[in-house]
């Protein structure tokens, strides 16, 4: 049933200054795999430091990512013996308990400025109390706000409870091609897209939850919590409302709520399904 325009969501929380980790509220010690574009590695860096005011926070990534900058006091723990690396982890998580310190933990680096990723089933032999939360950077999108996957694209941890679609609102308005979606020219046929034609909130959350994108490996225990970065201001609150309402409407994927806002300027708002009555 089609949901009324406007009433379609409640608005959890005003748009302000605050707290990423208290907006997504994970379960403690849980396990979150980010997918999509438009700033997954920010909002990773940004909850990771929220966390670490209570203690250990772990990233770790399934793919590669550039390793961080000095500037953002993240101590990053590499190996490409997994075994190694999870003793590590574990001795820290023993000597540096409570202490407000962030770790990235990463296979070796593949070139200056990349480092491989740990394998899916890195954590299952992990202590999950160890660290306050784990978040996994499970898929790359060279910067881009919204990106086709490839077949093995992206690559979950397992065991995860909750999977973080991204997609930046800074893609609306723009018209579809390589300079807007990362694998155009490899994908964009699979997915039924004409180059040229506007991108419109329906069509990126059509993208984003495509049954072949970014979510197409999730497990169904877990929970998927979108988030549209990029709302820099409040004057784009009613387009990121508008794309939210698209990615409801998704058939696809069961989502319950989305979440909205700027890393950059620290802005966010929750925003649920109403619950109406067949």
């Amino acid at each position: 049933m089609k949901l009324p325009a406007r009433d379609k969501h409640k608005a959890e929380t005003e748009v302000c200054q605050i707290m990423f980790a208290e907006i997504f509220a994970f379960l403690d010690h849980a396990l979150v795999n980010f997918v999509g574009g438009g700033g997954k590695t920010a909002l990773i860096h940004r909850l990771l430091d929220e966390y670490s005011s209570r203690g250990l926070a772990l990233a770790t990534t399934t793919t590669r990512v550039h390793p961080p900058a000095p500037h953002e006091g993240i101590a990053l723990i590499s190996s490409d013996n997994p075994d190694l690396l999870r003793c590590a982890l574990e001795k820290i998580s023993r000597d540096c308990a409570g202490r407000p310190y962030k770790i990235l933990a990463s296979r070796y680096f593949m070139s200056s400025n990349l480092v491989r990723g740990v394998s899916p089933d890195f954590f299952k032999d992990i202590n999950r109390f160890l660290f306050q939360v784990f978040l996994n950077e499970a898929d790359g999108a060279a910067s881009f706000s919204l990106k086709l996957p490839r077949e093995n694209e992206p690559v979950p941890a397992a065991g995860a409870e909750y999977l973080v679609p991204v997609i930046g609102l800074d893609c609306i308005g723009r018209v579809l091609g390589p300079d807007t979606v990362l694998r155009w020219m490899e994908l964009s046929e699979s997915f039924s897209l004409r180059k040229g034609d506007r991108i419109t909130p329906s069509v990126a959350a059509g993208i984003l939850m495509h049954p072949s994108g970014v979510c197409k490996n999730r497990l169904p225990a877990t929970t998927i919590i979108p988030f549209i970065n990029k709302v820099d201001s409040a004057a784009q609150d009613s387009v990121a409302l508008e794309l939210a309402d698209a990615i409801f409407s998704n058939s696809g994927f069961p989502i319950e709520r989305v979440i909205y806002g700027s890393v950059r300027n620290g802005r966010a708002a929750s925003v649920s399904r109403r619950r109406i009555s067949q």
